[in-house]
């Protein structure tokens, strides 16, 4: 908006210095203005100099009752944009190009008060028609800025209006005008990031990944798209490129409150590569795959799993320091995992009365009742009781 206003004021400080008409002033190629017109004329000139904006629109309807003139609709409008009235302003620029399409500085205006209203494409037609017809290197080049001015304006209306769509969950439509803002800016770092969130709402994860990418093709220091790239390779199993990415989130990131995310996401996808280390028996990578996830979050999942997977390969003093620890960090692990967990390991260390009664504790989880139960009846058959009713 500032630069906006820039423009503004230039042209205005132009205008009233430059084209205050006389009775007999006549230019190259312009139709002399009436007599009486130009009285009013002038006396809104020197109204408008001291800072009198509404005594000079009086003046000037005055003189458009006698005289319809551009010049004086154009005077007209730089009034009523000093009086903030943008929306007057535009209708007096327009009624000004009416009478003469070739007038630079109305139709330099009436672009001015188009891209103050937010009518980007209007504003776009008119800086390209000052640009056409001016004799004015200056303003040529300065309406040709301005033509930048309101296309990034475009794009960023379009990006905000994708962030207002994808925060209803309308992705589709949010993607689409993501699109139009690239179509204007194609190096809107920001767009393609959001686009990429867009799309993996809607499961296009391939696409996702392609505009994220896009997006650090651009700015390779946008520590946010590196964040999302972890989450969505580390959801296609691809743990080794989703590390990559949140490394290089770490190491280029500037926010102290993303890294302990950061963080998080690395130990997440560790924690989700353990587990499947332990699926495919791979005992001594998933206890190394989780340690590496305890030493980047202290997760309390990631505890649990290094205790199970010690506990498989029958290493029960360091599975219950991971239980224990996994207590101390508690957040999503439920007691009843570690009375269960704890039970299998005084179990199998032979302290069976430790272990019925971690068992009993852990009977009262639904998750582990059923498994508790057929430890305390399998404790209860070796000391030779009867089975405890369920």
């Amino acid at each position: 908006m500032k630069k906006v206003l820039f423009v503004l004021n230039i042209l205005f400080i132009f205008s009233i210095t430059a084209y205050a008409q006389q009775q007999d002033t006549t230019k190259a190629g312009q139709q002399s203005m009436d007599p009486q017109a130009a009285k009013y004329y002038n006396t809104a000139v020197e109204n408008m100099k001291s800072g009198k904006y509404q005594e000079a629109i009086t003046s000037l309807d005055s003189s458009l009752q006698i005289a319809k003139d551009y010049r004086t609709y154009y005077l007209k409008g730089q009034a009523l944009m000093r009086s903030g009235n943008i929306q007057d302003a535009r209708i007096a620029f327009l009624s000004s190009v009416a009478l003469d399409s070739t007038y630079d500085q109305s139709l330099y205006s009436l672009a001015n008060a188009s891209l103050a209203l937010k009518n980007y494409n209007e504003a776009i037609y008119y800086y390209n028609k000052v640009a056409s017809v001016t004799k004015n290197p200056t303003l040529k080049s300065d309406a040709e800025s301005a033509i930048k001015l309101a296309q990034q304006n475009t794009a960023i209306d379009f990006y905000n209006k994708g962030n207002e769509l994808q925060k209803a969950n309308n992705f589709q439509e949010a993607i689409k005008n993501y699109d139009q803002a690239l179509a204007i800016d194609p190096n809107d770092y920001k767009s393609y990031y959001q686009k990429g969130l867009a799309l993996s709402k809607l499961d296009k994860d391939d696409d996702a990944i392609k505009a994220l990418n896009q997006a650090l093709a651009v700015r390779d220091s946008f520590d946010l798209a590196y964040i999302a790239l972890g989450g969505l390779l580390t959801a296609k199993k691809d743990y080794e490129g989703a590390l990559k990415n949140y490394e290089k989130a770490l190491a280029v990131t500037t926010n102290d409150n993303l890294k302990s995310g950061i963080q998080d996401g690395i130990g997440r996808t560790y924690l989700v590569l353990g587990g499947q280390y332990a699926k495919e028996k791979k005992y001594d990578k998933a206890i190394e795959t989780y340690k590496k996830a305890t030493e980047s979050s202290n997760a309390d999942q990631a505890y649990l799993g290094l205790a199970k997977a010690y506990i498989d390969r029958r290493q029960y003093n360091d599975a219950m320091t991971a239980l224990q620890n996994a207590g101390k960090s508690k957040k999503t692990v439920t007691d009843g995992a570690i009375a269960f967990y704890t039970g299998v390991v005084n179990y199998e260390k032979g302290d069976k009365a430790k272990a019925l009664d971690s068992f009993k504790a852990a009977s009262q989880d639904a998750t582990y009742k059923k498994a508790s139960q057929s430890y305390i009846t399998r404790i209860n058959a070796e000391k030779g009781q009867a089975p405890a009713k369920k």
